[in-house]
């Protein structure tokens, strides 16, 4: 198993924020109103969800994100009609008990599996290890500048097809315009912010951009830079960075996208990572 082990130990609690509230919506709604209004509640929390899910499959083309939108429908649907059976307005059948039980079921072995291969995971934990295995210096230095880190030979359609793969993986949002494609990793927890920004990079997070003429340039942003145990060197750090991703895009080009996933997933890291 190879593991850098360079980044702090995960501590983030993100993930965790938005079913909490929705937990306790549903206690507050059930508790002020009665069951059936905490029910309704929470079939209208689920549509929110997959409405959100459905924004990651626009934005990112990953097919994991489809079963995640489908079981947000279905258990919409399913509370809905658990909120009218509690109010009185619908009598349960016994089909409605069946598809309950298997569709729960079906949904929850087919999301743990896509949980367990990292179908629905985003990798930036991985990609900012993966760049600092090789750096060994450490100092200050910190800019919040770009950092060209050289050229590259690769078509504007090459670039294009390398950031939807990125995208379809979840190893980064990219956002593209006229002049460049930017490649931003995304650790779990934090793809919100990233996924409903309508423009493109900042200084605040960090990324890899592809220019269509070649030039490629890296940012760190610094609260990922200070997340590393030991103060990397930065130049070096970014320079590790910017190879990885030319590394990556070689390696798409030479249709050898699997082994990109290889990489990742042998740093063996937990889905929540």
């Amino acid at each position: 198993m190879f593991q850098t082990g360079k980044l702090k130990p995960n501590r983030s609690i993100g993930g965790l924020i938005v079913p909490l509230a929705a937990l306790l919506l549903f206690g507050m709604s059930a508790f002020l109103f009665g069951a059936p209004t905490g029910f309704f509640v929470m079939a209208g929390v689920f549509g929110i969800f997959a409405l959100y899910s459905l924004l990651v499959i626009v934005r990112t083309g990953n097919l994991g994100w489809l079963v995640i939108c489908a079981y947000q429908v279905f258990a919409a649907v399913m509370l809905f009609f658990a909120a009218q059976y509690l109010a009185g307005t619908r009598q349960v059948r016994e089909e409605w008990k069946i598809a309950w039980v298997t569709g729960f079921i079906f949904f929850g072995v087919v999301i743990i599996y896509l949980g367990a291969t990292k179908r629905i995971k985003w990798r930036g934990r991985e990609i900012l290890e993966l760049a600092a295995a090789p750096v060994e210096e450490t100092g200050n230095g910190y800019t919040p500048r770009p950092r060209p880190v050289g050229r590259v030979e690769f078509s504007k359609q090459e670039i294009l097809a390398f950031a939807r793969f990125c995208a379809r993986h979840l190893i980064a949002v990219v956002y593209v315009s006229p002049r460049q494609a930017t490649f931003v990793p995304v650790r779990m927890g934090s793809e919100d912010r990233f996924l409903l920004r309508v423009g493109g990079a900042d200084l605040d997070s960090t990324w890899i951009s592809f220019d269509f003429d070649g030039d490629v340039s890296v940012h760190i942003a610094q609260k990922d830079h200070l997340d590393f145990i030991e103060p990397l060197s930065f130049d070096k750090l970014c320079e590790s960075l910017g190879r990885l991703f030319i590394e990556f895009a070689e390696m798409h080009r030479r249709g050898e996208g699997v082994r990109i996933i290889d990489r990742l997933d042998a740093l063996r890291m937990s889905y929540f990572s």
